[in-house]
């Protein structure tokens, strides 16, 4: 293994709004490169252009400077110069809150798990993402973590402190429920075992946490048993969620690198696999038609059977208004069922992202916009989109979502009754 520390340029990526899936405004990673060698990841085609992407990792040894400064840069004051240049120390817990909600919306950002781990092996020696996350606690953001180690329990205290004053929400890629499987895929990661041990301990310290069980590999790991296993050890955990997603293979490195690891340790499944994803689809989407299970459909059946969320959840970030963040959420929730698990064209999701991205940019209260009967003018939205939105702020949840989970529910029950595998695009 090879490290070398390297002074990056930037870090912050550009900016996201509306993140269905991970709720996050901004991501990056503290490495280039990453040494859990799992033989699915997306890293290692061509498209990142980092060569020797498992065994030479690039250390940003200089990532928490880089972050200070572009945070600075997009208007935000850290608490430490707060307290040594100004008269902050002296100033009541109203005062200091006034100030605090003046400035820069806070973004939440992903710290970890872009596209390399941030707690793989070389943080044991280099701490880049620890002092990463100081960085973050100084400049009171929330933070999303996204990984496969149980090396995020030694910064627990660093979490929690964060947590305090914004959130922490750590997730763990989970995808194969036994440990000898999931050591064939991620050999280099913490084992399935030792992650849910983590999550139950991130829980129980009271901050945030799920299971994100993607990519589930074709004909390996979309079994019921194997889904329906993940699905009770994230509810023994006390996962906030599961999220259930699929694989993609972009030719070149990745596909060629995965498929050799499948013919050495799994060649029933060879044929199979390569069949889905003979198309060669230069963003690595499989042949849906030929795809043995809809994972998200069937995950979320196995999700309601035991009682567990089949979705992430959008935390409040500081100073947001309860009201606002319960619409974006449900909104996101409409967002994710029409196009992850539906299909459905960008068309039918694009009212409802752009009125999320509007909301999440920053409005007045809606509740108070309700009852000044100025809802819909504010929100420049029609009648049917500001009923759908009165309805969530009356309920917690409106007729739209309901009607597509149950669209989804009976696809669901249709793939168990008739064991005929439909594809996304055939839902449309």
């Amino acid at each position: 293994m090879r490290y070398e520390c390297v002074k990056a340029k930037s870090l912050l990526s550009k900016p996201h709004v509306a993140d269905s899936w991970f709720h996050m405004n901004r991501s990056l990673n503290a490495y280039r490169g990453c040494e859990h060698g799992c033989v699915y990841c997306d890293g290692n085609s061509e498209y990142y252009h980092v060569d020797n992407f498992y065994s030479h990792i690039r250390v940003k040894e200089n990532a928490a400077d880089v972050l200070r400064k572009e945070l600075k840069r997009l208007g935000f004051t850290s608490r430490s110069e707060l307290e040594n240049e100004t008269l902050w120390s002296f100033l009541d817990a109203e005062d200091a809150k006034r100030i605090a909600e003046k400035v820069p919306r806070k973004l939440v950002i992903g710290a970890c798990g872009g596209v390399s781990d941030g707690f793989q092996q070389a943080e044991r020696e280099h701490k880049v993402t620890y002092r990463i996350l100081e960085t973050i606690l100084d400049y009171g953001m929330p933070v999303f973590i996204l990984t496969k180690s149980d090396l995020v329990l030694e910064y627990l205290d660093l979490l929690k402190d964060i947590h305090e004053g914004a959130f922490a929400n750590i997730v763990f890629t989970i995808t194969c429920a036994k440990d000898e499987v999931q050591k064939v895929f991620e050999p280099n990661a913490a084992t399935t075992s030792e992650r849910f041990t983590a999550l139950k301990k991130i829980r129980k310290a009271g901050l945030y946490g799920g299971v994100m069980a993607t990519p589930i590999i074709p004909s390996i790991g979309d079994s019921i048993e194997n889904m329906t296993q993940l699905v009770k050890d994230t509810k023994n955990a006390n996962g906030e969620f599961i999220q259930f997603g699929g694989m993609t293979l972009k030719p070149g490195r990745q596909k060629d690198y995965f498929m050799r690891v499948i013919n050495k340790k799994y060649p029933d499944n060879s044929d199979t696999i390569e069949r889905i994803y003979e198309n060669n689809n230069s963003y690595g989407q499989p042949i849906w038609k030929r795809l043995p299970v809809n994972v998200m459909i069937m995950g979320r059946h196995a999700c309601k059977k035991a009682g567990v969320r089949d979705r992430s959840v959008r935390h409040k970030i500081p100073h947001e208004y309860e009201s606002n963040n319960l619409v974006l959420g449900v909104l996101l929730d409409i967002i994710f069922r029409m196009g992850m698990f539906l299909g459905m064209p960008r068309s039918a999701t694009k009212p409802y992202w752009e009125l999320a991205a509007r909301i999440e940019r920053g409005v007045d209260e809606l509740t108070n916009l309700q009852k000044e009967g100025e809802l819909f003018q504010r929100l420049m939205i029609d009648n049917s989109m500001g009923q759908t939105v009165e309805e969530i702020l009356k309920s917690d949840s409106c007729q739209v979502l309901k009607n597509l989970e149950a669209t989804i529910d009976r696809k669901a029950q249709t793939e168990l009754d008739s064991d005929i595998r439909v594809s996304p695009d055939e839902f449309v």
